[in-house]
């Protein structure tokens, strides 16, 4: 009986516990310029191999929400769906609260659109391909928080050593090639500080960790420096730059995929 009760609370203390004392996610936090209402950055994407892709990331804020739009170009990949276009919308309320959520992958042979909304105990989802359409649920209790994989923290406020929360990441490439989970649940945790070189030099900021990603957020909620590994592809290292080019992101959003002549939205 003893080795069972020792047994049993190791189980509470490693698995069970962390999840129990998980809390919501932080609420949303832009930084914008004085007298605006947008943020904008951009992100390299990159591998052992060096240079993956390029991601764009734009916060437009008023009275009543914020919208993220994420707009990815990715080049190259262990798995053949390359090029591939990843376009993210995400709104939240006014609190920094994710309301919802519609992803879009394009490649040279597919186009899937995931879109979900927030209900009181669930996310409720649909993803379709061409005619075809599916719809399925998420719970709430395995995560409020649904970002794409190839940027997967948004900016982020209110961080302290030792807060916990439960998110869902996005797999693209799970949902093109079926291998690996669409959905990858994280219990994230504020592990500490470190100081990073950042394209405004080096500065003081908190690590938020998971088995499989990590982020480096700055003292005014920007993510610097992320990390994600996803099944097949491994390792992926997601940085800010210095600047945002837009006719480079123009230049994406309007790129032909391998013959099959993208929507101009």
């Amino acid at each position: 009986m003893p080795a069972w009760l020792a047994a049993m609370s190791w189980l509470v203390a490693h698995d069970v516990w962390p999840t129990w004392t998980a809390l919501d996610p932080p609420p949303l936090r832009v930084v914008s310029g004085a007298g605006k209402n947008e943020s904008r950055a951009q992100f390299t994407i990159s591998d052992d191999l060096g240079r993956v892709g390029t991601v764009w990331t734009t916060y437009q804020i008023d009275e009543t929400a914020i919208r993220r739009d994420d707009q990815m170009w990715v080049e190259r990949l262990p798995v053949e769906i390359t090029p591939l276009r990843v376009t993210v919308s995400s709104d939240y309320t006014v609190e920094g609260v994710l309301d919802e959520f519609t992803l879009r992958l394009e490649t040279a042979e597919a186009d899937l659109k995931l879109h979900g909304e927030r209900f009181p105990s669930d996310f409720s989802f649909t993803i379709e391909s061409g005619p075809l359409a599916k719809a399925f649920k998420v719970p709430l209790s395995s995560g409020g928080l649904f970002t794409g994989a190839f940027n997967p923290f948004s900016e982020l406020g209110t961080l302290q050593v030792g807060k916990k929360w439960r998110m869902q990441v996005v797999n693209p490439v799970a949902m093109l090639t079926g291998m690996g989970n669409r959905f990858i649940p994280l219990l994230v945790e504020v592990t500490g500080e470190e100081r990073i070189a950042t394209p405004d030099g080096v500065k003081n900021c908190m690590v938020v960790e998971s088995p499989s990603a990590k982020a480096w957020v700055d003292a005014d909620g920007r993510v610097q420096v992320q990390e994600v590994t996803l099944p097949v592809v491994g390792l992926l290292r997601i940085v800010r730059e210095a600047g945002f080019d837009e006719p480079e992101r123009l230049k994406a959003r309007r790129a032909s995929l391998g013959g099959r002549r993208a929507k101009q939205r």
